[in-house]
């Protein structure tokens, strides 16, 4: 699969095609030290035309994310161009391709020496991965972790940025480490006083009966774009949709539990803190087409 990049200069509203390979971000970049920015992941697949899985809820939780940074408001018109050009790079080079992931990203930028900054901005293409692709035909395990503080403190402490997704994804890609250390797949936050959050990459839903129930997001957890999609359709499969605080006993004791997010869209999850949970293979399905017709 070719790389493809795009540079998105926000003060100059420019997208500009550039080289994967070639150095592009100074280490004074708050991005680079400090995790000081934004990033969404979106899949898109190739059919009839061409599908941006839920693109315009990734892009309004952009924008939500960016106003919790206090970054500037991302210029819907910009952004969509970065977007489609490294959508148009990447079939461009492999016209065969049927699904691909494009991440962008929004950094504060250096700090001038005046005290001002010049964020920055960049899309790039990611591959959908063997490892992707084996999680949603065949589910995963995963292990709970602690993630160390009540559920509900951010409406007390908004400054820890719980809702947002930014860069510093350091505690998240630690937390996957320790998972696949502790033999599983993935890990499954849970906060301090017992509520289940999510996963380091993904929400979790989880089935009793007909109804879908997945962790409220004030609870101290990112808003799923794929979680939202589904929810909004529910209906559809004969479901009804609904957030709630529950516990591990009620994740383990489910019907069916799912990891959703953008690039592995649902993936089931069999096994908690190594109890078995059962495996809806028809729902999964669903779910999946469900997704990825965006």
């Amino acid at each position: 699969m070719t790389d493809a990049l795009v540079l998105i200069d926000p003060a100059a509203s420019t997208v500009e095609v550039a080289d994967f390979g070639a150095p592009q971000l100074p280490v004074t970049d708050l991005s680079a030290h400090r995790g000081d920015g934004i990033f969404e992941t979106v899949l898109v697949r190739i059919g009839d035309g061409v599908t941006v899985v839920s693109r315009d809820r990734h892009f309004t939780r952009f924008c939500a994310s960016a106003s919790a940074l206090g970054l500037p408001d991302p210029e819907p018109e910009l952004w969509d161009r970065g977007l489609d050009t490294v959508i148009a790079e990447v079939r461009a080079a492999d016209p065969s391709l049927a699904e691909f992931g494009v991440r962008y990203a929004l950094s504060r930028g250096t700090q001038n020496p005046d005290g001002s900054q010049s964020p920055r901005g960049w899309a790039f293409n990611v591959p959908v991965d063997e490892k992707i692709t084996r999680a949603r035909a065949h589910g995963i395990s995963a292990v709970s972790l602690d993630r160390g503080y009540d559920a509900y403190l951010g409406s007390k402490a908004p400054w820890l940025l719980i809702g947002a997704k930014t860069l510093s994804y350091a505690v998240n890609q630690a937390a996957g480490r320790y998972a696949a250390e502790q033999g599983a797949d993935e890990a499954l936050l849970v906060s301090h006083d017992g509520v289940v959050l999510e996963g380091p990459t993904s929400s979790l839903i989880i089935r009793r009966g007909d109804r879908l129930l997945t962790p409220n997001p004030e609870a101290g957890l990112l808003s799923g774009t794929t979680q939202r999609l589904i929810f909004d359709h529910a209906g559809e499969l004969g479901l009804s949709a609904e957030y709630a605080d529950f516990g591990l006993s009620e994740v383990v004791g489910a019907d069916g539990a799912w990891y959703v997010s953008s690039m592995r869209t649902a993936v089931s999850l069999n096994q908690l803190d190594g109890n078995p949970i059962p495996r809806d293979a028809e729902l999964t399905a669903e779910l999946q087409r469900l997704i990825m017709a965006g």
